[in-house]
């Protein structure tokens, strides 16, 4: 009897307990589901150079400096940094107490393993050459340089210092960006290639990785070591991996996802002026790549005719239909110019119709020796599949067949099959798009240096080369926008791109959902973000 009682005391007292935390709402998870949509080829900052790789690892990592609710760099893991005199020598402060999410120490010298990873030639990091403003990095790319010759110095757990090969403009840009993050040597040294892969590796940022089910749904939950953790909002965010359109939205108008810009394109428009979906200024160009060394693009006015053969309208109104513009040139609108009160597109010119113009293409083509399109060789235009990109493969296609007479085949391939064909340049004529990095030119037009790791073209220009060194080193910047509009003059005289139209995108957010950030290179930041019941 008297045990009895005890167990019945017991019981009561524990379901007073829950009956409290269910009324003071402590049990009440914040959970949001985010489509991702696909899964990231790789989420080791080094290695990553997609948009779905950068939405996790811009969730899970953070720099020494972060970006900004302006987009523009600010304090991130260093509290504070001094520059010497000649501007050359950086010293950056990390705040006091940082640790990893395993608790561990989150030290100086962690983030000169993460940085010499990335300049560390052997690991091949499509972005390496970000960076090469650092002392004798270049050099340690190529093997001409030893590691205890690069820039870099830990001057203490809580100090480190960079070291500059020139003066640069753009060092806390490059430093906000995704590649310049801390590494663990016992992490990551163990298991190099596939560590990343994993959902139990210790991060530094506001959330970190609970669980991952590949291609299916990787789930972050808050970083209760994070140094700003009292900050963050949210407990839980399950990333979902829906690669349909048509079922994203359908999940998303059920409820069933808090945030999707991943929206079927002969929707969006609907969407749009129903007021369900929201646009927002996105800095990227959706374009085709031509590889310079493969015949017939390897001859300019073939590449030219291409451009000119182009119904760009068509293609923002008929195919894409997500509120973008033609892509009259390279560089989008909003990118900062000389001053605040212009854009770098408003200091450059037009170089491409918005209509198609059949004439002149034909006349390119007719010069190149195909009039008519007569004997034009088979090509293949190579893209990854999704119905964005379909879309857009046949609206090529057909314009090319019509407006300049030749065959253009279509091939597809999954996202990851497609991201390795063409880094490895195996492709005539592909699909290709390019966020910007940060608030710069530059971003996108560094791809295009001789040899440069990004550059899939096999563009090579002397003069193009020196007038993005000029821009690298430049603190005049009336005088650095000047070397990059000389710059994409050159690229879109060489055409070695077929622009298409400059981006937008549009997205889905529920009304239980406030505070995301999404960024203009369409990152999506979750660490200000909350759920409003």
């Amino acid at each position: 009897m008297k045990m009895r009682s005890g167990v019945k005391e017991i019981l009561s007292f524990v379901l007073a307990a829950v009956l409290f935390l269910a009324g003071t709402g402590a049990a009440a998870e914040k959970e949001i589901v985010f489509n991702l949509a696909v899964e990231p080829k790789t989420i080791d900052p080094v290695q990553n150079e997609s948009v779905d790789g950068s939405d996790v690892i811009m969730n899970i990592f953070e720099g020494l400096v972060r970006v900004g609710p302006d987009a523009k760099p600010e304090a991130g893991s260093a509290e504070k940094w001094d520059v010497s005199e000649d501007g050359l020598t950086w010293t950056f402060h990390l705040r006091p107490g940082l640790r990893w999410s395993d608790g561990e120490p989150l030290t100086a010298g962690h983030f000169k393993h993460g940085f010499m990873r990335l300049i560390n030639g052997e690991n091949a990091a499509p972005y390496s050459y970000m960076g090469f403003f650092i002392r004798n990095a270049e050099a340690f790319f190529n093997g001409k340089a030893k590691a205890e010759d690069v820039g870099i110095n830990v001057l203490d757990d809580v100090t480190l210092q960079i070291v500059l090969e020139d003066k640069n403009p753009l060092i806390l840009e490059y430093l906000s960006f995704g590649n310049f993050i801390p590494a663990r040597p016992d992490v990551v040294d163990k298991d190099p290639r596939g560590w990343a892969a994993k959902d139990d590796f210790p991060c530094n940022g506001p959330f970190m990785i609970s669980e991952w089910r590949h291609n299916s749904e990787m789930t972050l939950v808050k970083n209760p070591n994070y140094w700003e953790a009292d900050k963050v909002r949210l407990d839980k965010i399950r990333m979902t991996m829906i690669v349909d359109s048509n079922t994203a939205l359908a999940a998303t108008k059920a409820g069933k996802i808090d945030f999707n810009k991943q929206l079927p394109p002969q929707m969006t428009p609907q969407l749009i002026q129903s007021g369900e979906a929201k646009l927002a200024n996105t800095l990227g160009i959706s374009f085709s790549v031509f590889n310079l060394k493969k015949p017939p693009f390897d001859n300019p006015k073939v590449r030219q005719a291409f451009n000119l053969a182009i119904d760009r309208t068509a293609m923002v109104e008929k195919v894409a239909q997500g509120g973008q513009k033609p892509a009259v040139a390279y560089i989008p609108y909003v990118i900062p110019g000389t001053g605040s009160d212009k854009d770098f597109r408003g200091e450059s010119k037009d170089y491409l119709p918005v209509r198609a113009d059949p004439e002149a293409a034909k006349k390119l083509l007719a010069e190149a020796g195909y009039p008519d399109g007569k004997g034009f060789p088979k090509v293949a235009y190579k893209y990854n599949l999704n119905p964005v990109n379909k879309a857009i493969a046949e609206a090529l296609q057909a314009m090319w067949k019509q407006n300049l007479g030749v065959e253009v085949e279509l091939s597809n391939e999954e996202w990851k099959v497609f991201i390795e064909t063409r880094n490895q340049k195996n492709f005539q004529i592909a699909r290709h798009a390019y966020l910007a990095d940060f608030l710069d030119a530059g971003s996108l037009l560094e791809l295009w240096v001789t040899d440069g790791p990004m550059n899939v073209a096999n563009y090579s220009n002397p003069e193009y080369d020196a007038c993005m060194k000029e821009a690298r080193t430049e603190m005049d910047r009336s005088k650095r926008i000047g070397a990059m509009v000389r710059a994409e003059e050159l690229l879109m005289k060489d055409a070695v791109t077929l622009p298409i139209y400059f981006y937008t995108t549009a997205y889905i957010q529920s009304d239980r959902l406030k505070g995301v950030f999404l960024t203009p290179f369409n990152w999506v930041l979750f660490h200000r973000a909350e759920v409003v019941e």
